[in-house]
């Protein structure tokens, strides 16, 4: 049975007899792994010294194809443009060269686009528009276009969406249902009652991309999220709207979480004011003293940017005011409100904030009791009573990369979901519970960053590494990509000195090499990883 050097260690005690088992295992498992390594040659052939330059090399051919077809297209586009020659021939380039000569152009864009033809697809063969602009600029015998991309569809209306879509041979239309709904608002004039409650409750519009979803077109979801620097930022909407289905990524650091909340003592006027001054106050002074800290700046010393979203559009006009206060009595802070500022500070209210996004978001709910001191207060909350309203909860929630910090004027467990049916209420206390208690506020967290090593080679590994006097964490993150080894710096022990990948179930559960290979490194690298592969064969 070849079991005689075992018998030979036993008799000469140079075993002890408890660690037969141990040292069987441990045998068997060296002669099983060599031998059906060297039965396969694709693993008695892989040196991985030679596969990681291969890796290295396939990381740089696809950043260098991705600048070549920038550049590609770029040239295609530019061999387009006609020469002088050519627009003294063309007709349709001697009407626009005749506008242009023109002090006050008088032709319409319509009827200039009509009668230009060919020549305006050629000048411009990728036009950036509204669904109502196409209505309104382009004539209705234009040449189709070859593709017709919807963004944010979730926002437009199908009566909106029609007439774009019919100019197109091929359609895409991009977007999160569970994202915001068309707004109602401007087709209507919102009243207030003799409670002070509006009437922002009414049905939400259907978007193009809800009647697509219902009539079954084929649809392709994208899983992976990039935003949020910190998976706390993503984790309760991806536990709560998404069913865990997003791929998040890790932050190099400890930090259990990325979400704080704080209690102010604020004051709800209701009525035709329908602002919290207090709560508008408090988030103000926080704005400016982040933006007036020399430190409000990223790792490479970048200022970072700030956004600010309230859930009504009296409370944002509010804060506007407190801020324009604050740019006179602080010029310091007026570099951040600057045209030039690629993010300026951003003000937004439950209805505009799609679509931005910014490294702090300070976000106010507002509501809350009516009199100082009070125990209960009203469960209406403005838009997120609508049937949409937990699509705009989504949407406020998700817009930090860095830090989200939420002000309420009221704890947790005065909202009673007794006495409300509204799920974004329900979803709010929620969300403020889990600000205030981290990630173990929702089920999906509960391990966080502690569960268990995924395969025996993790597991031998990180015993190795604990042997050696490294803090050791195995399975960093919340979603279902995780870093299988974490090494805590040993003088920054909030930060991880080191990411230890090893070839197991994450790593050929990627789709494609692109996957494996480049996108998930290059994200990993960008949050501020270093990484280091083991190879079991080695």
């Amino acid at each position: 049975l070849g079991l005689t050097p075992l018998v030979d260690a036993l008799e000469t005690c140079r075993l002890a007899p408890n660690e037969t088992a141990q040292a069987f295992e441990l045998a068997y498992a060296y002669w099983f792994a060599a031998k059906r390594i060297d039965e396969e040659p694709t693993l008695s052939e892989l040196h991985t010294k030679e596969h990681m330059d291969r890796i290295a090399r396939y990381r740089q051919v696809v950043d260098e194809m991705g600048e070549l077809a920038s550049r590609y297209i770029r040239a295609k586009i530019c061999g387009l443009i006609p020469d002088k020659n050519e627009t003294t021939r063309n007709p349709g380039y001697r009407i626009l060269k005749h506008q242009l000569q023109l002090q006050r152009p008088r032709k319409p864009i319509r009827k200039l686009v009509a009668e230009m033809g060919d020549a305006f697809v050629r000048l411009a063969p990728c036009m950036l528009m509204s669904p109502l602009s196409i209505a309104q600029y382009l004539p209705a015998d234009h040449a189709l276009f070859d593709l017709v991309i919807f963004d944010e569809a979730s926002q437009i209306t199908p009566w909106d969406a029609v007439g774009a879509m019919a100019r197109g041979k091929q359609v895409v239309i991009a977007g999160d249902p569970k994202q915001m709904p068309p707004s109602n608002d401007f087709q209507r004039n919102m009243t207030v009652d003799d409670d002070g409650n509006d009437d922002s409750t009414q049905e939400d519009l259907e978007s193009i991309l809800d009647e697509c979803l219902a009539v079954g077109v084929q649809q392709q979801s994208l899983s992976w999220h990039y935003r949020s620097r910190h998976e706390s930022l993503i984790a309760f909407s991806n536990y709560r709207y998404y069913g865990n289905n997003l791929v998040t990524f890790p932050p190099p650091e400890t930090r259990p979480t990325a979400v704080f909340w704080r209690r102010v003592p604020g004051i709800w006027a209701k009525g035709h004011g329908r602002t919290n001054a207090i709560e508008a106050k408090a988030i103000v002074d926080e704005a400016v003293e982040r933006l007036r800290d020399p430190n409000f700046v990223d790792a490479a010393g970048k200022r970072l940017s700030l956004g600010i979203i309230t859930m009504n559009v009296e409370q944002m006009r509010l804060v506007e005011d407190l801020l324009d206060q604050a740019r006179r009595n602080y010029p310091e802070i007026e570099p951040y409100f600057s045209e030039d500022c690629l993010e300026p500070v951003a003000v937004r209210n439950l209805e505009t904030a799609q679509g931005d996004e910014r490294d702090v978001i300070l976000v106010g709910v507002g509501f809350g009791p009516t009199e100082p001191g009070a125990k209960t207060m009203s469960m209406f909350m403005g838009k997120l009573n609508a049937s949409g309203g937990w699509r705009r909860f989504n949407v406020a929630i998700t817009r930090a990369r860095t830090e989200m910090r939420l002000f309420t004027s009221f704890d947790p467990g005065m909202i009673d979901l007794n006495r409300t049916s509204a799920q974004a209420v329900g979803d709010l206390k929620a969300f403020i519970e889990y600000a205030d208690k981290g990630p173990s506020a929702i089920a999906a967290a509960n391990r966080g960053s502690v569960g268990d090593c995924e395969s025996p080679f993790e597991e031998a590994v990180a015993d190795e590494l604990c042997r050696r006097g490294w803090t050791v964490v195995p399975q960093v993150g919340v979603s279902r990509f995780r870093i299988d080894l974490g090494i805590i710096h040993p003088d920054r022990p909030g930060d991880f000195l080191l990411g230890v990948e090893c070839d197991g179930a994450s790593y050929h559960s990627a789709a494609t090499a692109r996957d494996r290979d480049k996108v998930r490194e290059s994200i990993l690298a960008g949050l501020g990883w270093n990484l280091l592969r083991v190879w079991s064969t080695d």
